[in-house]
């Protein structure tokens, strides 16, 4: 059990706003390590298909601080509707110890 995690797939704007958001995670200890990675995305909206360049996040947590890490995305994220895409997952456990002994 103890070697559990929690993954959240979410994409952003910019760069600038995904690194202050994610970047508060970590100061927040409610999140231990986070991967930014600049994506091509296409969406419906308004009954239309748009294009923009995303900051796509994988956030990792544990199962502890799951509720912080979706509570606090949605109070900062700049999008009207943000997706928060929640995984559970299982972690090797040098990694799951080290990780919770990092975490609030």
């Amino acid at each position: 059990m103890k070697n559990k995690m929690v993954l959240f797939y979410v994409p952003f704007p910019s760069e600038k706003s995904a690194s202050k958001i994610l970047t508060q995670l970590l100061e927040n200890k409610i999140a231990v390590c986070i991967q930014i990675q600049a994506v091509a995305s296409k969406y419906l909206w308004n009954n239309k298909i748009s294009k923009a360049k995303e900051w796509v996040s994988i956030i990792k947590s544990n199962k502890q601080n799951r509720k912080q890490v979706i509570q606090f995305i949605k109070e900062h994220h700049p999008y009207e509707i943000p997706c928060i895409i929640e995984l559970d997952a299982c972690v090797n456990k040098k990694y799951a110890s080290w990780m919770n002994s990092m975490l609030n």
